[in-house]
């Protein structure tokens, strides 16, 4: 249950940067109160020259204090100072024992003057002759964005902002207006408006496609032997599909086709690099399936193809080089690599994935289990050769025959009763452990065999055997096919099946692993010759069901890295795009894979036609039909959002003449409207906040300039519809509790505490500072980025939770996600994946 916004508005008060920019903006008027001046001139002070002026003076400022300047009525810098006297004396800490003391008549003089005088200062008048400011490089993209409806970054030509000596990039007399910068915001408003505006008459241009995966899912594979250059394993040719579709959409668009047919002058032939022209025709040469990452995944394989998708192990973080992780991406990273893919506009990438019911691999340090007769279920696999699949008739969990039969049915391994099994592995003393395949009532697993520790009855009484303790699952009774498939010529000998106690460690451990959700992440970028450039696109997004689910993901293409190279580059390799699908790593605890059934990708992306963002630009009127009409319409209408108030006429004749300018020059509507905006984009009134004064005298703030006063400082953004409504009708600064209460638990609030946290507490250190490997091996560019988050998180809770203030430094709770809590010793905590908790 959240407080009023007065006691909210108290946590924002402590905050010595918060302090000064809440108290003016209200300009909350209070009373004089003479006695406080009184009272300080003839009581206060005299004790302060009496107690503290020979310690705390401007020639000996011990402990950086001086007290020989305090006054009645404090200002910003000397609230605090006063606020600690109190503490001080009500402690007994000063003056030092050593020194005379106060009596404690005086004590309590302090004691009931200090509040008062503060809560007067609190209260004082704060009207002033108004200013002016640029915004901040943050607030100016989060008003272009909610301005036009942009997702786009346009902003990365900006200058950064100047920092102040006390670390704010906010500071008016750190906030420069160079050439640089006013040569920038030019391009970028033209950018952005060529983005937003488009001809409507003409329909887009819409690619999609999709990729399905699984195990001969392809009746028709690509013949030719494809290559994607070094450390890329493609999936064979008949396990992924892809299939150009053409979405349902309201309005006439046209489907995009992607190239098939190609000339390349240097090109692959299996793994060898050819000269010459080569020519190619299959949309296999333009879209890959592969697993491009560092190899030796500690138990089992990083990926494996089942019959209804690709199965995925989280993936490890790969060893840092110079700082960033390996170049070819952590392990168990599939990428679907492509030629080509949009210019510019939003896309979405579907995800069609599930948590795979998965059996929990066991490493070299797992015993295997005693046999129990009766209890455990032993099969027998001798083969001269497990190259092929098993294929044993058992009854009663006992093998009947020691050589394989034929039947209709065939292996059947009949389970008694349901619950967890550990899977032991009994293969030929002597052979190198290779990897195990088993299949057990459909599901499968791959595994790294082990010579285990621990019973080894039946290695004893046949000595060309040794045992490894394999995997866990949980199996229903009934009967259940078996296959097992053994590689690098490892020999099997048996299978054997041990119904675990549930009560035991290793049942409750697989427990535990069957609770634990995988997360699924999306990324975008560019392969390289050494390695691959991909950003993360949205959030990662657990996983949870066994069923397929889809799992959408979306972003402007232009904000993601891109090959850039140009049109019709030769090279076989040149020019490739990735799209990265993850089962993300978390804390190292073990966790069931991810299942891959799909991946589609749709973009540029839209709704309607045109667009929502040029839709907002030329709105709907009954003046279409007059150009003069409708241009001063939509001028009006842009420039009153754009200034954060209604534009005056003043102000719009100037740009209505660039339009009519333009427009007879040229006869082009919407080129002129661009003109016209383009005034309004780089004006004072948008790039600036801008507080008037009309005379010599202090003067309120209007509630237009109080509207953004609060946007900015509580949202880094433009105010919203219902903040200029109640500037509009004159009823703001009477909802300032109300408004306060909802901005702070908006969305949007969240970017002020980004940015101020982040300034505040100095967090692009992270990115600076450089980490010695060896002493903290654990401080990945991973772990890094989510420890930058955590104090983000931790103050934004405290905020809207209004938890007491002395919490921001001592605490007995913190909000961690599986990362942060697996770095600070707390793994077993927490269960939140990516969330913070």
């Amino acid at each position: 249950m959240f407080l009023p916004g007065q006691q909210v508005r108290s946590i924002l008060f402590s905050i010595p940067v918060l302090f000064f920019v809440i108290t003016t903006a209200f300009g909350q008027d209070g009373t004089n109160d003479q006695s406080i001046d009184d009272t300080f001139q003839n009581q206060i002070q005299p004790l302060i020259q009496k107690y503290c002026f020979d310690c705390h003076n401007v020639d000996d400022m011990k402990s950086g204090i001086r007290v020989d300047q305090l006054s009645s009525r404090p200002d910003d810098r000397q609230m605090f100072l006063w606020k600690d006297i109190q503490t001080q004396i009500a402690h007994g800490a000063m003056p030092p024992k050593e020194e005379r003391q106060l009596s404690a008549a005086e004590r309590q003089l302090f004691g009931d003057w200090i509040p008062r005088a503060m809560s007067a200062a609190a209260a004082r008048n704060a009207k002033f002759n108004g200013s002016t400011r640029r915004l901040t490089v943050s607030q100016y993209r989060n008003t272009l964005r909610d301005l036009l409806g942009l997702s786009e970054d346009v902003t990365k030509t900006l200058p950064p902002d100047g920092v102040s000596k006390d670390g704010f990039n906010n500071n008016v007399h750190s906030m420069g207006l160079s050439p640089l910068q006013v040569e920038a915001y030019f391009d970028i408003a033209e950018k952005a408006l060529n983005l937003c505006l488009v001809d409507a008459q003409n329909p887009p241009v819409i690619q999609n496609f999709r990729v399905e995966l699984g195990a001969a899912i392809n009746p028709q594979p690509c013949p030719d032997k494809l290559i994607l250059g070094a450390s890329s394993e493609l999936l064979n040719n008949d396990e992924f599909i892809v299939t150009e579709l053409s979405p349902m959409k309201p309005f006439v668009f046209q489907p995009f086709h992607m190239q098939t047919k190609f000339n390349f002058i240097e090109g692959y032939a299996g793994n060898d690099t050819v000269r010459g022209w080569r020519s190619y025709d299959s949309i296999y040469h333009a879209v890959f399936a592969c697993m491009r990452g560092t190899p030796g995944y500690p138990l089992g394989e990083s990926h494996q193809v089942v019959p209804n998708g690709l199965l995925l192990r989280p993936a490890i973080p790969s060893s840092e080089i110079f700082g960033q992780s390996n170049t070819y991406g952590p392990m168990a990273n599939f990428k679907i690599s492509l030629r080509e893919l949009p210019d510019q506009g939003d896309f979405r990438v579907s995800v069609k994935a599930a948590r795979y019911d998965d059996a929990l691999l066991l490493d070299a340090n797992s015993p295997a289990q005693s046999i129990v007769e009766g209890k455990s279920i032993s099969i027998d696999c001798r083969e001269d050769s497990l190259k092929a699949e098993l294929q044993l008739p058992v009854v009663d969990g006992k093998s009947n025959s020691a050589e394989p039969l034929a039947t209709n049915r065939g292996t059947i391994v009949r389970i008694p009763e349901e619950g967890v099994y550990q899977v032991d592995v009994y293969w030929a003393k002597g052979d190198a452990p290779g990897l195990l395949s088993l299949n057990v009532a459909g599901q499968q697993t791959a595994g790294k065999l082990f010579a285990s520790p621990g019973p080894n009855e039946l290695a004893a009484k046949e000595s060309d055997e040794q045992p490894s303790a394999f995997a866990v699952l949980r199996l229903s009774a009934g009967e259940h096919p078996l296959s097992a498939k053994c590689g690098n010529n490892s020999r099997l000998r048996r299978l054997v099946f041990h119904r675990l106690d549930d009560q035991s460690e290793l049942a409750k451990r697989f427990v535990a692993f069957e609770k634990r959700t995988p997360w699924v992440g999306v990324y975008l970028g560019l392969r390289r010759d050494c390695g691959s450039t991909l950003a993360r696109v949205g959030e990662p997004q657990p996983v949870t069901a066994t069923s397929l689910q889809e799992f959408v993901f979306e972003g402007p293409i232009n904000d993601f890295p891109s090959p850039d190279v140009e049109k019709d580059n030769v090279n076989y390799l040149a020019g490739v795009r990735e799209i990265g699908v993850r089962s993300e790593y978390l804390d190292g605890r073990d966790t069931p894979r991810l299942m891959i059934r799909s991946i589609e990708f749709e973009g540029p992306l839209y709704d309607i036609w045109p667009p929502a963002t040029h839709r907002r630009i030329l709105i709907e009127s009954a003046n279409r039909d007059n150009p003069a009409a409708y241009a001063r319409e939509i001028i009006t209408a842009f420039a009153t959002r754009a200034f954060r108030r209604p534009a005056m006429a003043e102000e719009l004749a100037p740009i209505f003449a660039v339009w009519e300018e333009a427009f007879a020059k040229q006869h082009d509507f919407q080129q002129s409207v661009k003109d016209a905006l383009l005034v309004v984009l780089t004006s004072p009134q948008f790039l600036m906040l801008i507080e008037e004064s009309h005379g010599p005298e202090p003067e309120n703030l209007n509630p237009f300039e109080l509207a953004s006063k609060l946007s900015y400082f509580l949202w880094n953004t433009a105010p919203d519809p219902r903040l200029l409504e109640l500037a509009a009708t004159h009823k703001l600064h009477e909802s300032l509790d109300a408004e306060l209460d909802r901005m702070i638990q908006d969305q949007r609030f969240g970017q002020f505490v980004q940015e101020f946290g982040a300034q505040w507490l100095s967090l692009d250190k992270f990115d600076v500072v450089s980490v010695d490997m060896k002493r903290f091996p654990r401080l990945t560019r991973d772990v890094k980025s989510e420890l930058r988050h955590e104090p983000i998180h931790y103050l934004q809770y405290l905020l809207q939770q209004n938890r007491p203030v002395r919490e921001l430094v001592a605490s007995d709770f913190v909000l961690a996600n599986e990362i942060v809590a697996n770095y600070y010793g707390l793994t077993d905590r927490s269960r939140s994946g990516f969330r913070f908790q």
